[in-house]
């Protein structure tokens, strides 16, 4: 879909453009009716003049070249006049060996049209009948004005207007464009600072640096993310306290199973079953429910700090044990893209169970691709049989099922690897002849 910020500048681009075209295209029919208007306006004021020149001496007409425009006596001028008898035709010295052909027009009578001129060029044509006081004598009267010189000037004006107006185009489409991207900054100032959000890197977004139409929408967010985290810490105590509630009436029902073993061994053997099932799940779920998975921000796992922390608690969690953990990170990486209390469970689990089946060397690298981040953990231990490694993702399956008091099993890893819809991979190490956990993070960073 479009963008705003797109569409706006398409729109008021294309406004703009069209405004200035229809204003050219007014001002040229403006300018062009301007330039017509002055060339009919002198014509009048030519024909005016020539008419006071004109003089009736019994019966016969002439025009007294001393009394007109010097304009009519250089040849092909541009101005020019002819007078037109029934028999004769007096014309300007500026027409020289040209004529121009006349339509003979009763008195009073006035004609405006163009046609072509002296030298092929278009004229513009104003003619007039006249007549003698007893009507004896009857001519027209026209007086022309070459358009060439004319139309340069019009040319020159509106090519000059034209240019203004599209480096004004030009401007005004740039300045949309700038205006709009500076209007939209805040926007993608508060994108980035969402973004950081989602990382973990600030905890709030600062409403003092969003525009007041968007620090309502700011405001509210930074509420929900209030409401939401005492939500999960609620949540997060009622079960903490669910926990210890539920250890007191177990140990109850346990010292009555140990009484009902002397009586009744078999039935004290299922009753002790079914409460090492309860004790499972209690922890299971438990756990699972303290996955607060990618819905809330919060600060992410930090490389190598996080993974080296892991390590060096897990060496001293396995001190009667000389095992040495080696790092090989991505230096592109900084983070994981999960929460950290999360990641720390889910890393932890399996580095735990890498540490306690580890002769001696313990293997922790990080690789990025274009789509994925991978977390491998291998160590040199004694690995686990081919059959065995499809059934390691199974619910209730645990990862080291000869060894009691570590860890949750796989279950747990389970839940928050589907949680982040992380890919979890089990197979030999051909370094270290080990097992192999490869995770494939989904890179959101």
């Amino acid at each position: 879909m479009i963008s705003i910020r797109t569409k706006l500048s398409l729109w008021l681009s294309a406004l703009v453009i069209i405004s200035t075209f229809v204003a050219i295209v007014i001002f040229e029919s403006m300018l062009r009716q301007a330039f017509h208007d002055s060339i009919i306006d002198r014509l009048e004021e030519d024909l005016e003049q020539v008419l006071l020149a004109i003089q009736f001496d019994n019966g016969d007409i002439s025009i007294d070249p001393n009394q007109v425009s010097n304009f009519y006596k250089p040849v092909y001028s541009g101005r020019y006049y002819q007078l037109n008898l029934k028999d004769i035709e007096l014309r300007s010295r500026s027409l020289w060996d040209q004529r121009l052909e006349i339509e003979p027009l009763s008195k009073g009578q006035t004609r405006v049209w163009q046609t072509k001129g002296p030298q092929n060029h278009d004229i513009q044509l104003l003619s007039l009948g006249l007549s003698s006081a007893d009507a004896k004598v009857q001519a027209t009267l026209t007086v022309a004005q070459d358009l060439s010189i004319g139309r340069q000037v019009f040319s020159q004006v509106y090519g000059t207007k034209l240019s203004v107006n599209l480096a004004m185009l030009l401007t005004m489409v740039a300045g949309i464009f700038i205006l709009l991207r500076q209007s939209f900054k805040p926007i993608n100032d508060m994108q980035r600072a969402l973004m950081k959000l989602r990382e973990g890197e600030i905890t709030a977004l600062d409403t003092s640096k969003i525009p007041p139409e968007l620090a309502p929408l700011a405001q509210t967010y930074n509420e929900l993310l209030q409401y939401s985290s005492k939500q999960m810490e609620r949540s997060r105590n009622n079960l903490g306290n669910l926990s210890h509630g539920l250890k007191t009436p177990l140990a109850v029902m346990q010292q009555q199973v140990e009484v009902l073993g002397l009586k009744d061994p078999e039935a004290a053997s299922a009753m002790q079953s079914q409460l090492d099932q309860i004790h499972k799940m209690i922890e299971r779920k438990l756990a699972a429910a303290r996955i607060t998975g990618d819905m809330l921000p919060a600060a992410q796992m930090q490389l190598p700090k996080d993974l080296q922390d892991l390590a060096q608690t897990l060496t001293k969690v396995h001190g009667h044990k000389a095992i040495a953990c080696e790092f090989s990170l991505d230096e592109r990486l900084s983070r994981l893209p999960i929460h950290r209390e999360d990641g720390m469970e889910l890393i932890g689990n399996l580095l735990d169970n890498a540490f306690k089946w580890a002769d001696s060397k313990v293997a922790v690298s990080t690789a990025q691709t274009d789509e994925q981040i991978l977390l491998t953990i291998e160590d040199d231990g004694p690995g686990v049989a081919d059959e065995a490694l499809s059934l390691l993702t199974q619910r209730g399956k645990r990862l080291d099922e000869a060894i009691m008091g570590h860890g949750l099993g796989l279950s747990i890893v389970k839940d928050i690897a589907e949680q982040y819809e992380i890919s979890l991979a089990f197979e030999h190490s051909q370094q270290l002849g080990g097992l192999k956990i490869t995770l494939g993070l989904k890179d959101r960073l």
